[in-house]
């Protein structure tokens, strides 16, 4: 059997391409950028100009005011020029700054699609609206997910950082993150470094020393972790700050993360040994497993003092800070704690208001977390197939046919022609007796049955072990269900369908996997 992988980041910015993609022909046209995307040759660069920020600044691993009092982020990704999601920013800084009491906010920038919409495209309002307000504004270049830009388009990216170092020169309170997650390839490529440079180069030119923010390699998680070649924090970090100050490193945590809490003690460790101040950037606040990477990034760094910024305030896509989808739509505005916080939204709230430890109960995630295993999430006509938590191995797609669905109004098929399925990262907790349940069907009696099972691995790197399989074959739908206990050890977790024969279809609803 092959299955393939992929990262909770990636996915992200497929589903906000096919927003996008999808809002073309809807979306009104916008004026000309306020931040500049109209390509120009940038000036000539002189050498680095001398720290004169005094409101903040780096000191070796943290962030001081001008009270040399430490600041630790507690922030949250909004909404920012020409991005996909159309919610105003500003009229919601009351409930970000007052309610929920974030002391931060990461803009999503994505200035190549201006002529696409013209979401929040007024700059200067948003971050006059949060700067008064003593709110941190880090602003962030989301087009260059995953890659790294070269030729004109890395011109036009110092060009737009030059703009907006010029134009924010005077007010502290607005810090400047180069590329959203930038890369994929481990080791870690030396783009990663001249990259940040040529843009850090381009703010300093206009004599701006505000802080200046650089995500991890690898969709910004860093692949992971499991050594210091897949970090360019680690591996070019050193380099950066010798030659810039008030330089600050970020780091995403979504899947590569589940079960990643002594990876991300490792990881901070590296990072701190080599001097170095560091924030994450993004976590999610989903009802998927990244409940349990949210619950370990609290642990650790409720302990070391490390800044954090929830991913999203909308709520449009699968993370969502409450039950009904972004922050926004708290049941209770009064700053009474709100009855319909997610289980991460939850812990949120506590961190924000000062009532969360890292030894609270309340970080403790469910025993087992699958997301959308009845597919109800799924949308036929996004045109994308197995969405919203499902990695679609290129041939399933969802089905609303009545005969082909078990339970609610959808199912999964995977297609005639070819072998194929999907997947998911779960988290399951270690040591625990774990019930499974799936329901399938072929459109003909297959000869080589079709399988919804679960991979392990042990250790990082490790072989994976498939610790329980259910097999189907027959033509109509069928219920089965296994038992099956988790090793005390998890470093993965991967639940798969997988559709073996290649003539007939295979369709599969309600999956679940329960604690015993």
């Amino acid at each position: 059997m092959r299955y393939f992988r992929t990262n909770r980041s990636s996915v992200k910015l497929i589903l906000l391409l096919c927003v996008i993609f999808l809002s073309i022909n809807s979306c009104s046209k916008g004026s000309p950028s306020q931040v500049g995307t109209n390509p120009v040759t940038p000036p000539v660069m002189p050498p680095p100009v001398t720290d004169t920020a005094k409101l903040f600044r780096i000191a070796g691993t943290k962030i001081l005011d001008d009270k040399q009092q430490e600041v630790i982020l507690k922030g949250v990704n909004v909404n920012g020029p020409y991005w996909p999601w159309s919610r105003p920013t500003v009229p919601d800084v009351a409930l970000i700054a007052d309610v929920w009491k974030f002391n931060a906010v990461r803009v999503n920038c994505w200035p190549q699609f201006s002529t696409i919409n013209n979401n929040n495209a007024d700059l200067d309002a948003i971050v006059n609206t949060f700067t008064t307000k003593k709110i941190i504004v880090i602003l962030e270049h989301h087009g260059f997910t995953g890659k790294f830009p070269s030729g004109t388009d890395l011109t036009d990216l110092a060009l737009w950082w030059s703009n907006l170092a010029t134009r924010y020169k005077k007010n502290e309170y607005v810090w400047f993150n180069i590329m959203n997650e930038p890369g994929e390839s481990k080791p870690v490529p030396v783009e990663w470094f001249n990259t940040h440079e040529a843009a850090i180069k381009a703010i300093r030119a206009t004599g701006n020393s505000n802080i200046i923010v650089c995500d991890e390699n690898g969709f910004g998680q860093a692949n992971g972790y499991n050594n210091d070649a897949s970090s360019g924090v680690i591996t070019y970090g050193p380099q950066l700050t010798s030659q810039y100050k008030n330089i600050l490193f970020s780091l995403h945590l979504y899947d590569q993360w589940i079960y990643g809490k002594t990876r991300l003690e490792n990881y901070i460790a590296a990072v701190r040994t080599k001097n170095l101040a560091l924030i994450i950037g993004e976590y999610g606040a989903g009802y998927d497993a990244s409940m349990d990477v949210a619950s370990e990034m609290f642990k650790v760094c409720l302990d070391k003092n490390i800044g954090r910024m929830a991913w999203h305030w909308d709520g449009q896509d699968i993370h969502w800070l409450t039950s009904a989808g972004g922050g926004w739509k708290i049941d209770n505005v009064t700053g009474a704690r709100p009855g319909n916080c997610s289980f991460t939204g939850s812990l949120i709230w506590n961190d924000n208001h000062g009532n969360l430890t890292p030894s609270d109960a309340a970080l403790d995630p469910p025993a087992a977390i699958l997301f959308n295993g009845d597919f109800e999430e799924g949308n036929p006509a996004n045109g994308s197939g197995v969405s919203n938590g499902w990695i679609n191995f290129g041939t399933a797609f969802i089905d609303q046919t009545i005969a082909n669905v078990k339970t609610g109004s959808n199912s999964v098929k995977v297609k005639s022609g070819q072998a194929g399925g999907c997947g998911e990262f779960i988290y399951l907790k270690p040591g625990t007796t774990f019930k499974i349940t799936a329901w399938g069907k072929h459109s003909a009696a297959a000869a080589s049955a079709s399988n919804i099972g679960i991979k392990i691995t042990s250790m990082p790197g490790g072989a994976e072990t498939t610790i329980v399989s259910l097999n189907f074959s027959a033509a109509s739908f069928e219920n089965q269900t296994a038992t099956f206990t988790t090793p005390a050890q998890i470093n993965s977790a991967f639940i798969y369908l997988y559709k073996n024969d290649t003539a007939p279809d295979f369709w599969c609803d309600g999956i679940t996997v329960e604690k015993q």
